[in-house]
């Protein structure tokens, strides 16, 4: 009967604790293991091969995208080559310079290969980026062409959709004998890489020198940085913002005492965080302490 009596019991509790103890644990309140992920993640740097620590106004990586401006993204091919897209074009980054605000690109396509499924012309997006460098001159590759009497220099082989002719070349400038080639595409390059001309994909793949604008905040982040911050940007607001690891958006450039806004302010931020309340709200001492006792009663019986 002794045994009976305390297999009964040992029943008995645990339906109790399968009725109460859940509805405790879901009373108790959420804390979240990324309240500070943007933070952090927007304190790290983009590297990729031999371009190393790129941060704001530049994202990509590591580097989330409230991290950076919209249209300043990086990817990194690789783990070798860093790429950046403009105008719907993708170029390599050669080298970029953040102090300078100097980048030097070249197009992604050309540099592998002259021919070509998409025909697009290069163009910046002036918004952001202008010619820098000691200037840069047009190439236009003309596809589609047909066959000359006398051989040119330069002279490629590429099929093009719907066409039969497959006779491809490289002239200076944008001009173009009419009607003579289907297709063209025009890309800058710096006019330093034209003492090997006569090597055209090696001239394409030096690729040319353009500078970023500083966009809002570009001289803030520094300071941001400086005070333990990570710098960002918030889109809906199109706005600089300063990151701060106490889980709060500064409302000038340094995380200080006094000088912060609650995260909620910041829409992307509030809507990927839960912040946990106060121990002394209503209800949450209540639910950790019957949490703790029912614990102690299951190990009663069972240990």
């Amino acid at each position: 009967m002794k045994l009976l009596y305390f297999s009964t019991t040992k029943s008995f509790t645990l339906i109790l604790l399968g009725i109460i103890l859940p509805f405790s644990i879901l009373n108790l309140p959420p804390i979240s293991c990324f309240q500070n992920e943007t933070q952090t993640r927007c304190r790290d740097l983009f590297n990729c091969g031999e371009l190393t620590g790129i941060g704001y106004p530049f994202w990509g990586g590591d580097r989330r995208e409230e991290c950076g401006y919209p249209r300043l993204q990086l990817d990194c091919e690789n783990a070798t080559t860093t790429k950046i897209k403009m105008n719907g074009v993708e170029y390599r980054v050669l080298e970029l310079n953040p102090e300078t605000q100097i980048i030097r690109i070249s197009r992604n396509d050309l540099s592998r290969s002259f021919c070509q499924h998409e025909f697009k012309n290069s163009s910046l997006d002036f918004g952001l980026f202008d010619f820098a460098g000691g200037g840069y001159v047009n190439l236009t590759f003309l596809y589609g062409c047909p066959a000359l009497v006398l051989p040119v220099p330069n002279q490629f082989d590429c099929p093009v959709k719907g066409i039969a002719e497959r006779n491809g070349y490289v002239e200076f400038g944008t001009m173009q004998l009419p009607g003579m080639c289907h297709v063209s595409v025009v890309v800058p390059v710096s006019y330093a890489s034209l003492a090997n001309f006569s090597d055209v994909k090696e001239v394409v793949e030096q690729g040319f020198e353009v500078r970023f604008k500083v966009v809002e905040g570009g001289g803030a982040c520094g300071e941001c940085r400086s005070s333990g911050g990570g710098c960002g940007y918030d889109v809906a607001r199109k706005q600089f913002v300063c990151f701060c690891p106490d889980e709060s958006v500064a409302k000038s450039e340094t995380c200080v005492a006094g000088a912060v806004a609650v995260a909620e302010n910041y829409s992307p931020l509030a809507s990927t965080t839960v912040v946990a309340p106060a121990a002394s709200e209503s209800g949450t001492g209540t639910h950790v302490q019957m949490y703790l006792y029912f614990s102690f009663f299951l190990c009663f019986f069972f240990f």
